[in-house]
């Protein structure tokens, strides 16, 4: 009742203050929760995790950017950035995750009666897959935030100086990410400890040891999650500037287009008052 309740406060502030913005924010939410729905059934159904994620990733990433934000270079660079970037991460968090053996249930879960005695865990489910799968998309919406914020800003400045040269935009990229990590990474931090304070709160009572902490299965999970949420947003910063550098040449054009057209509307008036 009250998540309901919270959900109908979200929705109504975000149609009020963000207005058709709003409304169009709403619909994309209602449209990642349809596919994350639709994936959830159908790797419970049997599909492969990885390949549904997959997939689910890019429509995901394909309603937050394109149809949330319009089709433009922009959403275009910071889609093609996501998906780079996802790539690269796949094979090392799967590598260290199997490497880790951290798939399933961790050490608390295992033992709590719920879970033993009223829940099946014998879901015949591949659940190193399963991990994979959701560290890359807890991954997903920080590299989403990351490169449309590069690009966004990127492609402004591009606008308002298009005689920059492509070494300059890479950098003026750089010195963007630059401002938006520090908030990121510490985001992502806090939201992790918010998290996990009840756990740390249980493993301070039962008196556990740093190192019976440190190698254990509860911990690695989330804060692998949120590393490598960092590492990715710290990836995106490179790969969105680089893209913007390569692929903002019309945009630069469009842009000294308009500036010479302002210039000659103001000689046109200067003469005719003359």
């Amino acid at each position: 009742m009250m998540t309901g309740i919270l959900a109908l406060i979200l929705f109504g502030l975000m149609m009020v203050i963000g207005g058709d913005r709003g409304a169009v924010s709403v619909m994309s939410l209602a449209g990642n929760l349809l596919v994350l729905s639709l994936a959830i059934i159908l790797m419970a159904g049997g599909q492969s995790p990885l390949i549904i994620t997959g997939i689910a990733a890019g429509l995901i990433s394909y309603i937050t950017l394109v149809k949330q934000n319009g089709k433009n270079q922009k959403t275009e660079i910071a889609f093609g950035a996501t998906g780079i970037v996802i790539l690269l991460l796949f094979a090392a968090i799967f590598l260290l995750l199997w490497d880790a053996r951290s798939g399933g249930l961790n050490e608390i879960q295992a033992i709590q009666e719920d879970v033993m005695y009223y829940y099946n865990t014998n879901l015949h489910i591949n659940m190193l897959q399963i991990t994979v799968c959701m560290v890359l998309l807890s991954t997903l919406g920080a590299v989403l935030d990351t490169a449309l914020s590069i690009t966004s800003s990127l492609y402004e400045v591009i606008l308002h100086k298009p005689d920059m040269s492509r070494r300059e935009i890479y950098h003026s990229g750089l010195q963007i990410g630059k401002d938006i990590i520090g908030t990121t990474v510490n985001t992502l931090f806090f939201a992790y400890l918010g998290d996990s304070l009840l756990l740390f709160f249980y493993l301070k009572n039962v008196k556990y040891t740093a190192e019976v902490i440190l190698n254990s299965k509860m911990l690695f999970q989330g804060v692998s999650a949120m590393l490598f949420s960092a590492i990715a947003c710290l990836l995106t910063v490179p790969v969105a500037s680089a893209g913007c550098m390569l692929f903002t040449e019309k945009r630069g054009e469009e842009g000294r287009k308009i500036r010479n057209f302002f210039k000659l509307e103001c000689m046109d008036k200067t003469v005719e008052k003359v």
